[in-house]
């Protein structure tokens, strides 16, 4: 038995195509209805509304530009990512242009839903008159979708919801460990074979979206750091139905924060809390989905899954990624302009049209990323041009061999992705956006690292106290066994390099101009090592992520291409049997590298567990019901005086006020009169605070000390048991 594919809609008969449009933009406007007269159908509307946000726009311009017979993954990640596009700039012209017609509050629910009603009503009658023509169904079989295997893996998500709950309230981690095991055995089972190719981009979505699950749904509050100031703006404009865009801040700058999430809070009658744990980390569930299309579009589906599984399994990803909200937002667009570019089949004018939507989209949802995608942009062009250049090709390019030549040769009739003119663009918009938009403060922050950063090259070049890549490299570890994944890591470093320089010889199937994305990233790193103060500007474990976009396939290859180069010093025949053992090898190195990475490992030897959503003794900023109450009383009764908190603490208080009236204490702070000291459940638990150590004015290291001396001569004026203030 077959049905219709529902994720391929823009391919149906348009009568049915609009059939389904129509009933979900009625059933939403019912739900509405019936939550207005006390009638509230629990999940629901919350349902309903993210299925009618993130996919009927977007479907609806699929269809309108006559984008068809795409796959099954193409289509779901451009329909999302159109349909975000489609509500960060439709909200940012509500509430730019109502106020001018005596609308003070654009961005409520009452006019979003009007607004965003008559924007999907237009986009289907343009679809109509556009392409009311076209039907070439795809179908779904359900067989498939009732095998055993997919079940299960359907199951596995769960696991990682109710293991969440069970940490949450009765400290029990059993089935989070469970979900771990799970997780690496499929790994494992992939390389040797036991899972049928068909699956593998299920296995990844369900494996994305089950790690990101399992570390975001921790605490009933949001944890980590930037998004608590991300959650201030978001709830300033949420609360105010309106967007301030002259406010000073790199964050109010993001349209992925200030207007997405009001959005999907208020359409979805979600509070922004829950939009922020589960709406953005199931969109950026998809990133590795994409990451498989297009790695293997460029090997094969095994090669593909363990190099997305490589990306994943990395800590970034299901860590720090789920406090970046919107730099998740961003990498949905950055991987769809990567799918554009090696995209050899789309015609150029769609193609163009798509590159500026997701290009102008990036630069409205993450500066950090967005600049260093502007960098590797020009450096890109910058090699491109070289190696087209004629002197070139006779000189330096002598060494290469002719599979090399004639892909440059190829290229230059090829349908490119990667133009002088779309660069232009691009920094032209980025450049005007930055300027003018939160009083130049994203583009006050790039001239000030820059400024910092050509200041100091010639006295700190390479040097482990200005160079966080350095820093990260030579990083002190606990025990031995916390050692082990740092050499499997530089395993991998190793293997990504040869990897990369194999390409030198023969790009065989891979993109042109994603090699070059490959070296350029490559060089990225190297700066993060060599430059101070480079990679600290945005981190150095998100910078590696960011540059595993192209680079973790030549994780894998490399280490492939590491094998034979062994086998050919041993003088051993190298024949596919030894391809298919070298995959092996690799899948069981990236599962024990998942397992420490996870904190699996750490967990079960009980030697300085790593993870606060495996361990219920890890200090970090996930944060309990009683520690936001605090905060909130504190904040609805204090005056101008400022709020001090150690390392882990200080950044709960910035969910309801700016950062610049919290302070990170130091082990050398003195609380002034008038100021606050806050102590969370773990500061009173272990009676100590985690604080740097200042000397001369720099932070050298992180420690914990006792607390007495600092809340001596202090008057204790709230305590609830998980946490307590004193006021000076």
């Amino acid at each position: 038995m077959v049905i219709n594919n529902f994720i391929k809609m823009n391919d149906w008969e348009i009568s049915k195509f609009l059939t389904v449009i129509f009933a979900l933009q009625i059933s939403l406007l019912g739900l509405v209805g019936l939550d207005l007269i006390g009638f509230k159908i629990p999940i629901l509307r919350e349902v309903v509304a993210f299925i009618y946000l993130t996919f009927v726009p977007g479907v609806l311009i699929l269809r309108i530009l006559r984008l068809h017979k795409l796959s099954n993954i193409e289509t779901l990640l451009y329909t999302v990512g159109l349909s975000i596009s489609s509500l960060m700039f439709l909200g940012f012209f509500i509430n730019l242009l109502y106020p001018l017609f005596g609308i003070s509050k654009p961005l409520s629910t009452n006019y979003l839903l009007i607004t965003l009603t008559g924007f999907v009503l237009f986009l289907s009658l343009l679809s109509y008159f556009i392409d009311r023509n076209y039907s070439a169904p795809d179908f779904i079989d359900l067989y498939d979708l009732s095998s055993p295997t997919f079940l299960f893996l359907c199951l596995i998500p769960f696991l990682a919801i109710l293991g969440t709950y069970l940490m949450n309230f009765y400290k029990i981690n059993v089935l989070l460990m469970v979900l771990i095991i799970i997780i690496a055995v499929m790994v494992i089972l992939v390389g040797f074979g036991k899972i049928p190719k068909k699956i593998y981009p299920f296995l990844v979505f369900v494996t994305a979206i089950s790690l990101l699950f399992h570390t975001s749904l921790i605490s009933s509050y949001i944890w980590g750091w930037d998004i608590n100031t991300e959650y201030y703006f978001a709830n300033l404009v949420a609360n105010n139905a309106y967007w301030n865009l002259h406010i000073s801040s790199n964050v109010n700058a993001m349209l992925s924060i200030t207007i997405l999430a009001p959005i999907l809070s208020k359409i979805g009658d979600m509070n922004l809390v829950w939009v922020f744990k589960i709406i953005y980390p199931a969109i950026f569930s998809l990133v590795p989905l994409g990451l498989y299309i297009v790695f293997k579009n460029q090997s094969n589906e095994k090669i593909a899954f363990l190099s997305t599984f490589f990306f994943m399994s990395i800590f970034t990803f299901f860590t720090e990624m789920n406090q970046l909200c919107r730099q998740e937002i961003a990498e949905i667009f950055f991987l769809l302009l990567i799918m554009l570019m090696i995209n050899p089949k789309m015609n150029k004018p769609k193609k163009s049209i798509l590159f500026i939507i997701f290009a102008f989209s990036l630069i409205v949802s993450h500066y950090g990323l967005s600049y260093i995608y502007m960098m590797m942009l020009l450096v890109a062009l910058f090699a491109i041009y070289l190696l087209q250049t004629e002197h070139m090709n006779m000189g330096i390019l002598k060494f290469k061999n002719k599979v090399f030549k004639l892909d440059i040769k190829r290229y230059e009739t090829q349908n490119r992705g990667l133009t002088s003119s779309f660069v232009l663009l691009f920094i032209i918009f980025g450049i005007s956006w930055y300027m003018y938009v939160s009083g130049s403060s994203a583009f006050d922050s790039i001239v000030r690292i820059g400024n910092h950063i050509l200041s100091s090259i010639s006295t700190d070049f390479l040097s482990s106290d200005t160079s966080q890549g350095l820093t990260v490299l030579n990083a002190y570890v606990s025990s031995p066994l916390h050692k082990i994944p740092q050499y499997i890591n530089y395993l991998f470093q190793f293997f990504i390099v040869v990897g990369v320089l194999s390409r030198l010889k023969s790009i065989k199937k891979f993109n042109f101009e994603y090699v070059i994305f490959a070296f350029v990233s490559l060089f990225v790193l190297v700066l993060s090592i060599a430059l101070p103060y480079f990679a600290s500007s945005l981190n150095m474990t998100r910078v590696y992520h960011i540059v595993l976009f192209f680079l973790a396939p030549f994780a894998i290859i490399g280490g492939i291409y590491s094998f034979k180069i062994l086998y050919k010093i041993f003088k051993r025949s190298w024949t596919k049997k030894q391809v298919n053992n070298s995959l092996k090898i690799m899948s069981i190195l990236l599962s024990i590298l998942f397992l420490f990475f996870t904190g699996f490992v750490y967990e079960v030897a009980q030697d300085d567990p790593s993870s606060f959503s495996l361990s219920k003794n890890v200090d970090y900023s996930v944060f309990n019901d009683q520690e936001v109450l605090s905060i909130k009383w504190l904040h609805t009764v204090k005056g101008d005086g400022l709020i001090y908190a150690d390392d882990y603490r200080f950044v709960l208080p910035s969910s309801f006020e700016p950062f610049n009236k919290t302070i990170e204490m130091s082990d050398t702070t003195v609380i002034p009169k008038n100021g606050y000291l806050y102590l969370g459940g773990y500061n009173l638990e272990k009676r100590s605070i985690f604080v740097s150590t200042d000397k001369n004015g720099t932070s050298t290291k992180q420690i914990y000390i006792n607390y007495n001396s600092w809340i001596s001569n202090k008057n204790k004026i709230y305590t609830n048991g998980n946490s307590t203030i004193y006021f000076s």
